[in-house]
């Protein structure tokens, strides 16, 4: 009997409602006061080195990035989640040497009726032209 051979995809990091405080929003009350966010993030990751060697230094730290994520959310401030999400990501990919991260981030207090918005997005490395 032959021996199966085993494919592996979609591998992925995921981080999930990850609680920040920052300053976003245009009203002038938002500009003063950080409010609370929620954040995940899902990260493709290939895990074969990491599967070989099962050292931190072969897949990503998610200890680091969520570490980084508070730190540059705290240091910043935004208008607009869009804004928010777009810097966000790109911090990522260049501080973590990422090729891709989609980010989810929610303002749960900014509309008392609900879970609050949110934005989504990808945010793919592009080929420098």
């Amino acid at each position: 009997m032959a021996k199966a051979t085993w494919k592996f995809e979609q591998e992925q990091i995921h981080i999930e409602d990850l609680r920040v405080h920052c300053i976003v929003g245009l009203h002038p009350e938002e500009r003063v006061h950080e409010q609370p966010l929620v954040i995940s993030m899902v990260i493709p990751v290939n895990f074969t080195r990491a599967v070989k060697k099962e050292t931190l230094d072969t897949t990503i730290d998610y200890g680091a990035v969520a570490r980084e994520t508070r730190a540059f959310l705290k240091e910043s401030q935004f208008r607009l989640l869009e804004t928010l999400g777009r810097s966000l990501g790109v911090h990522l990919c260049e501080t973590f040497s990422l090729p891709a991260v989609s980010l989810h981030v929610r303002k749960p207090e900014a509309i008392h009726e609900c879970a609050g918005p949110a934005v989504s997005l990808r945010v793919t490395r592009g080929k420098k032209k």
